[in-house]
């Protein structure tokens, strides 16, 4: 797990991946997208970002849609700071993102 978070940390920098608030490199955690639950599969890098203290412990085991519903602005940093993140959780960040279009006059 340490070689996952050096890599992230070598990719992005201690930046939270749902809000973008730049965090020490020493407190920044490693989350898992879609909460793992005691389960070692879930430990792959495309299911792993790094979260500042108050997301991560806002997401807790909150499923991914829920919490990125919560505040829209998540999808967007999420699909920014996760590309590296599998299609199924970019999809998931991209329709929690979307923003309804403004009607026409």
């Amino acid at each position: 797990m340490q070689s996952h978070r050096d890599w992230l940390l070598a990719l992005h920098g201690s930046v939270c991946a749902y809000c973008g608030t730049e965090t020490s490199a020493e407190v920044i955690t490693l989350d898992h997208v879609r909460p793992r639950r005691g389960q070692t599969a879930y430990d792959r890098p495309d299911n792993l970002v790094l979260a500042c203290r108050v997301c991560n412990a806002a997401k807790a085991d909150t499923p991914l849609v829920a919490f990125l519903m919560q505040k829209r602005a998540r999808g967007v940093f999420l699909l920014h700071y996760g590309e590296h993140l599998s299609e199924p959780l970019k999809e998931l960040a991209r329709q929690a993102s979307e923003r309804p279009l403004l009607p026409k006059d």
